[in-house]
Formats: C-alpha cells, structure tokens, sequence
C-alpha cells in the first residue's frame, strides 16, 4: 500500500511548493477553500492572516443538500488548496474544478479517521478519497477535530514554506485550545441526570458518543420522520424524562416543535456549522446542562 501511496504524496507536495512559489512571486496570498465554517476556523487558527481562507459553506446551509453554484466553482478552480471535510458531494465538485485547474491541490482532513458507520477504510494526507460511507460530522468531536487540524498543517506549511516552524507552534497551540474546549464542555456536562439528548438530525453522534449521551434522531433516514417514527421518540423521551428537544437551523423546526409540545419541553436550537468552534461546542454544552439537568 505504502509503494501506491508515496507518488501520490509527491505530487502533492510537488504542486503546493510550485503554487507557493507562483502566488509569492506575484505578491498576494494564496487562498484556500474549505467546505465548513469551522474548517475556516482551524486554517485561520493556524495560519492566521497569512492566508485567504472561503468556505463553500456558510452558517445555516445544509450540507447534505448543497449545490455549489458556477461562481463557486469558478472561485474554487482559481485557488491554490482545497481541504476537503468529507462529504460526498466534495467528490464531484473537485472533479469539476480540478478540469478548470489542474493545479489544485486537494488534501482530505478526513485522513486516517475511521468514521462511525463506516466501513473498514482509511486514506493519507495527499490522497483524496470521500465517499465511502460513514458519519461525516467528524468536528463535532474534539478528538477528529485535532486529527483534523494535523491533517491541514502540512498542507498549510507546504503552500507557506516561509511559516514551517511559525505553523508547527501555531499547531500546538491549536490542539491545545481544542483540548482546553473539551475539558470546558465535559466540565459542563458532569453531573448530567438526563443523559438522553433528542435532536432532529444525527449530525451529533460523535459529540455524544465522546460524552457518554445517548442520541434519539426525530429524522428517519434523512426524511421527515413518520408519525410511527415519531411516536416512538416521544414515548423514549418522555420515559428519559427529557426537558429540551434540539433542532439546527438547516432543517425544518415543525417536526421538532411536534415533538417538544407533546412533551411538555422547550425548544432549543443549535448550529453545527457555526464559525467560531470553541463558541460551538461551549455553546451546545451550555444548553444540553441547562435542558437536560432534573430540577430539585
């Protein structure tokens, strides 16, 4: 496997040091795209200004749903890296926009993550590979989110050759700010006596599996749940004695709002794809600690 994997690699690193040294040639910085606010997130974390960082995907859009438009693909194509998070869809977006610009450079932060769901598979930096099954929603963990953020740092120190040793500290600090998150949210959620957590898409398996929180998904196979569906929900959440009832602002909130009334609950909403990730993942524990605790 190693002898198939280093040419790939090569190449790789091959295209990023020419696309570094054509973009410092002509004085401006190079850019590079990322699916998800928060991916954006972790390359300014790393990079900082150095850099100009778009995500195809903005707060609130749903990202098993999107259809990048020709601007975004034309704006994609004249880049110099994209870093992929894992979806399905990168896979035929990149096709499109690598025909416009062969030089594109595509480096998977998904890399070498055995993803919930999935079958036995993993792939190297330098290699793209997406579609092959699995939850996708791996920043949701601070565990992936730090695999996620080695997986930039040499892609980011290949097109920034200049910022290797400024990068590698940059990277430290990263996954030390990740790890000072989790602390924070399992902090938050010590003590939890409703440990069952209702949302409407499982976008949240990762976040639940880290802090021991059992996961009941309204949606039913990406779809409106049936009212049989439905029913059973309610009934498991009212024996768990569940207060709140979560939705995310890519999907309609009327299937939730059924739920939270025939429970007597509050409805609370709570964004996967927020820009900021620390603030996500504080944000989620704050409202999880303050829906799902007893009270005396």
């Amino acid at each position: 496997m190693a002898k198939h994997r280093l040419p790939r690699l090569l190449t790789c690193a091959a295209l990023l040091t020419t696309t570094a040294l054509a973009v410092a040639a002509e004085g401006r910085r190079p850019v590079v795209f990322v699916t998800l606010p928060p991916q954006a997130w972790l390359v300014r974390r790393l990079a900082g200004d150095a850099l100009e960082v778009e995500s195809l995907l903005t707060p609130g859009a749903n990202p098993h749903t999107f259809e990048p438009g020709a601007r975004q693909i034309k704006r994609l194509a004249e880049a110099s890296l994209y870093l992929t998070a894992g979806f399905t869809f990168e896979e035929t977006l990149t096709s499109r926009a690598a025909r416009l610009n062969p030089n594109l450079t595509i480096v998977p932060l998904d890399a070498g993550i055995t993803k919930l769901g999935a079958h036995a598979h993993a792939h190297a930096p330098g290699q793209f590979c997406s579609g092959h099954g699995g939850d996708p929603h791996i920043w949701l963990s601070p565990a992936l989110f730090s695999a996620m953020a080695s997986n930039a740092a040499p892609a980011l120190a290949r097109l920034l050759p200049e910022r290797h040793d400024a990068l590698q500290q940059a990277l430290r600090a990263t996954v030390e700010e990740i790890a000072a998150t989790d602390l924070a949210v399992r902090a938050k959620l010590d003590g939890l006596t409703v440990r069952t957590w209702v949302v409407y898409h499982p976008s949240w398996s990762y976040f639940a599996a880290d802090y021991g929180l059992s996961l009941l998904v309204i949606e039913k196979d990406g779809k409106a749940p049936p009212a049989r569906h439905l029913a059973g929900v309610i009934r498991q959440a009212r024996a768990a004695g569940v207060r709140t009832v979560f939705t995310e602002p890519q999907y309609d909130a009327r299937p939730a709002q059924t739920l939270a009334d025939q429970l007597g609950a509050r409805l609370a909403t709570i964004d996967p794809l927020h820009a900021d990730w620390p603030a996500l993942m504080r944000d989620v524990a704050a409202k999880l600690a303050e829906g799902t605790r007893v009270s005396p």
